[in-house]
Order: C-alpha cells, then structure tokens, then sequence
C-alpha cells in the first residue's frame, strides 16, 4: 500500500511539471512561430497552426519525451527560397501558393520517412562539425540580414538572399525611404529585452512579454505603419479560425521543382533533431524520431501547415522545464490552438518591428564564438570547411550550402583515407628503428597504418617503391594497423612481389587479419604471411624468425 502511495505523488509531480513545461513553452514558442512563419514567406496564423499540428502528431508517433517539433529559423529560409515564385507583393505567400507549399510539406514528410526505409540516416555521420557550425553560422547571419527591412521599418523587400536584401535596403534609402525610428527603437529595446532577460531569467517567457507589452504600447500609443511602426496586420491578413487549407498538388513540374528543396528541408531539420537529442544526453531511437518528423509533416500537408522540424531552443527550454514524457510536447501544442480562434486581433496588432527583435536575437544565437573558434584553431581542414559553408550559405542557395559543404568534408576524408601512412623500419637487436639515409640493411620492415581499399592502393605502391632501399634483400610488410584489406590490396601486393622477385627481393607479410587471411584463401594467393597477434610486434618478430629459419636450410 506504502508503494501505491508513493506512485500516486509522483505521477502528480510528473503531471503538473509536463503540464507546466508545455505551457511554458507554448508561451515562449509563441513569438518564435509568428516570427519564423513570417520568416518563411508564409502568413503568421501558418506558424500556430503548424506548432498545433506537427507539435501534436510528432509525439504521438516518436518517443522522446524532450524533443519539440514545430516552425525552425533555418529550414524558415529554405522554405522562403523555395516559395519564392509564389510570394505576393507583401513578402509572403498568396492564395495561389498555398498548393505548392503544401506539396513542399508533403515531400519533406516522405523524403524523411524514405531515408528511414533505406537507412539513409547513417549518412549523417559523414556531416563534419564544421560544415554544420559554418552553416548554422551563415543561416544566422541571414535571418539577421532579412529582419533588417523590419527593423528598419521599410516596405518589405523580399530579398531571397543576401545581395537581394542588402542591394534592396540600399536601393529604398537611395529612394528617400529612411529609417522609421519606432520601428529602430522598438526592435533594439525588444532585442536588448529578450537578450538580457535569457541572462537573468532564462526560464521566463521574457520573449513574449517583450511582444505583449510592445503590441499594447503601440495601440494605446495609436502607433501604425502611418506613424511608422507596421503591424502584422499591414503585412498580412490574419483569420480568425484555423488558416486557409490547400492541398499538395499533382503537377508534376511543381512536384519536381519541390523535390530538392524538400531533401534540403529534410537533411537539415534531422541535424537539427540529432543536435536536439545529443542535447538530451538520453537514449533515442533515432530512426522511429526521424520517422515522426515525417509523419508530422505528411499529416501537417493536409491541415494547413507549412515544413516543420525539431525546435532546438523550445527542445531545451521543454528539458528545463523538467518534462518527463511526451505528454508535455502534446499540451504545448495544443495550447496554441485558442490563439488561433481566439486571438486574431492580438496577432495582427503585433508590430513587425517587435518580431524583427526577436529574430535578431535568435540570429545573433547562431553565431556560436566559441564553437567557431575552437574548430578554427583546429586544423586547417576545419577552417577550411567552415569558411567554405559559411560563404556559400551566403552566395548559394542553402540545399546547396549544406550539401556542398557535406560533400568537400567526404572529398577531405576520402583524400585522407586513400593515403595511408607507411613507415621503413629495420631490426636493430630485439627491436625496430628507422631507417636512415647512411643504412643499407638487408633486412626492412614496411609497417602500413590506415586504410587500404582500391582508392588508397596506388599511393601505397608509390610509396612502397619510393622507400625500399637498393640493399633490401627482405621485406616485411607489417599490416597489422592496416584496415579495408580486400581484393585491390592483394593484387598490389602481389605485383610487390613480382616487381621486388626480379631484383632477388623477397616479400612477406605479417600481421595478417583473419578477415584478409579468408580474402588470399579465397583467391588462392601463394603470398607468404604471418597471422596478426595480440601482442605488439609479435607477428613481425615470427615472420623474421621464419626468414631466418629458411635462410640458414641447406640448399637443396
């Protein structure tokens, strides 16, 4: 009976701390869902009612009880990219639009559960650090860029990338269009308000009490785009009630030109779910959370949302909280559904500037100094991925960007690994030394460390013939750190033998795996060897024993 009293208490406890978190998030969240549908070229009501639709089916189908799925900043600008021929006058997606945002949500949704058919999910371990850092750097230094217009309290620009923005911002202040200082002033006091407030109060909603009191400072101070300060409302119409619904579409031209932008959305929101859940320090089934992120976003297409991935920030403030199930991401999203119905007016109040604030921050957010630092004091394969993907985040279209730098960290790594390192040693007693330029010994050991696959197979010859000295009468191939031994590293060691067999030099090989033992059997390859031992230099030391056995038999 003591133990059922005690259950009672805590399923309470984890009641009331997931009911908390989840509303505590859905607060926080609330400026960040307007601000980053805005971001996206999409309407604001589009930001809660994909928080409401994908942040309730997403839980439902995952199982980490940490993980928020909703509107993010990064993939906000791929999808502003994408929807560029379909955005109106405003900045934002109209009427006509609408079908093919829904197609775009649809395909990110299948593209992820795809992967998950295929185990494309493995790919993610070839995503190098510093290609994620330069580019979450170079999406900050975007958004930053894009909220300018607002903070500015220009008309909106619409600029699709970074020339576009700045080039635009230009062109408006060399027409006589000059900053409106409430918008300045409002964006840098709600900016400095949410920047200090993390600081002081990190697990207060100070971002929406920053765009609470902004919006009823200016209606009761009568402010609008006339005195300078727009509101959400002169951008964009807000309904009350669930926004317009549009269904994916068949056109296969739209379905095609959605295709890549779609992979784009859906390789970058599950980085963005893998770094949630390192976050979590938690066993995560990777595959089944990548799944629901799918699942959300297909059942998302046909509910009036737009592509949706895990939130970093409101992923963490929901760990804060102190969450313990996945019941607290569900009330989160469903306490976005009365300001849909409900709170149209306050939506549209909403002054743009205000918004513009709360992305500044986020945008100063993803510049992690620190991280950015580290990997460039690394090496110089890590400056030069992360300058890379950080330029062409800013110049290239962003599935480009990541791709492109995704694809120089695997070019980096192959040339790496198709280079293995070979060392020329001789026996010196009971041991091994190098060899020098003054030796000429008889007898030299070829110790091979890294990987030997078809790629990495010519360097090795090179260096192999570049090495042996003209008195080597033996030679030892030490593979005992060498790795990916197959058919390609038999057959150039077997061209060794015949290359090194004309000059009267005899090749062995020692530590030799069981795995590349099974690849000679196989083949039938005739090549002398020693097997691998557990013990260091063990196999070397038997097969220079064996040399030296053969060498002192009597001829026959």
């Amino acid at each position: 009976m003591k133990g059922g009293g005690d259950a009672a208490p805590a399923r309470g406890a984890r009641l009331r701390a997931d009911v908390l978190s989840g509303l505590t998030v859905a607060l926080v969240g609330l400026p960040q869902c307007l601000a980053y549908a805005m971001l996206s070229g999409v309407p604001p009501a589009y930001g809660l009612s994909t928080a409401a639709v994908a942040g309730f089916v997403a839980p439902l189908v995952g199982r980490s009880p940490h993980i928020i799925t909703g509107p993010t900043n990064t993939t906000g600008l791929l999808i502003l990219a994408a929807m560029a021929p379909w955005l109106a006058s405003n900045g934002l997606v109209g009427e006509s639009g609408l079908a093919p945002l829904a197609t775009l949500t649809f395909l990110a949704g299948a593209v992820r559960i795809l992967a998950t058919l295929v185990r494309a999910d493995q790919l993610l371990r070839f995503f190098p650090e510093s290609v994620l850092v330069g580019f979450t750097a170079g999406a900050g230094t975007l958004i930053g860029v894009n909220q300018l217009d607002e903070a500015l309290g220009l008309a909106p620009l619409g600029g699709g990338n970074l020339f576009d923005e700045l080039s635009g911002i230009v062109a408006a202040l060399r027409g006589g269009s000059f900053p409106a200082w409430p918008a300045v002033t409002l964006s840098a006091l709600t900016a400095a308000a949410i920047f200090f407030g993390k600081r002081w109060r990190p697990r207060w909603p100070v971002a929406l009490a920053a765009v609470v009191l902004a919006t009823v400072a200016a209606y009761l101070l009568g402010l609008d785009a006339g005195a300078g300060l727009p509101v959400v409302s002169d951008r964009a119409i807000v309904p009350r009630g669930w926004p317009p619904v549009a269904l994916p579409t068949v056109d296969l031209g739209v379905i095609r030109e959605m295709l890549l932008p779609a992979a784009a959305i859906a390789l970058l929101g599950t980085l963005e779910l893998t770094v949630s859940v390192k976050a979590s320090a938690e066993p995560t089934d990777m595959k089944r959370e990548i799944r629901a992120q799918g699942v959300a976003n297909l059942v998302g297409s046909f509910a009036g949302t737009f592509p949706a991935s895990a939130s970093l920030t409101r992923s963490a403030l929901l760990r804060l909280g102190g969450a313990s199930t996945r019941r607290a991401a569900m009330i989160a999203a469903v306490a976005v559904v009365p300001i849909l119905f409900f709170g149209a007016d306050l939506v549209a109040s909403i002054p743009q500037a205000s918004l513009a604030g709360v992305l500044l921050v986020t945008a100063a957010g993803m510049l992690d100094r620190r991280r950015l630092r580290r990997l460039w004091d690394t090496s110089p394969e890590s400056r030069l991925l992360l300058v890379t993907t950080f330029l062409a985040t800013l110049v290239l279209p962003l599935e480009w960007a990541i791709l492109g730098g995704a694809g120089l960290g695997i070019a980096i790594h192959l040339r790496n690994t198709s280079d293995p390192r070979v060392h020329l040693l001789r026996p010196d007693g009971d041991g091994l030394v190098p060899v020098s330029e003054e030796d000429k010994p008889p007898v030299v050991v070829v110790v091979v460390s890294g990987d030997l696959y078809y790629a990495a197979v010519p360097a090795f010859v090179e260096q192999v013939r570049r090495l042996i000295p003209a008195s080597a009468r033996v030679v030892v191939f030490d593979l005992s750190h060498a790795h990916q031994l197959r058919f390609s590293a038999m057959r150039a060691l077997e061209q060794l033998r015949e290359e090194l067999g004309s000059q009267g030099v005899e090749l062995r090989l020692a530590g030799v795996s069981k795995e590349f033992a099974q690849v000679l059997e196989s083949a039938r390859s005739d090549l002398p060897r020693s097997p691998a031992d557990p013990v260091p230099g063990a196999s070397v030391a038997r097969c220079l024993r064996e040399h030296c056995a053969d060498a002192d038999e009597p001829p026959a």
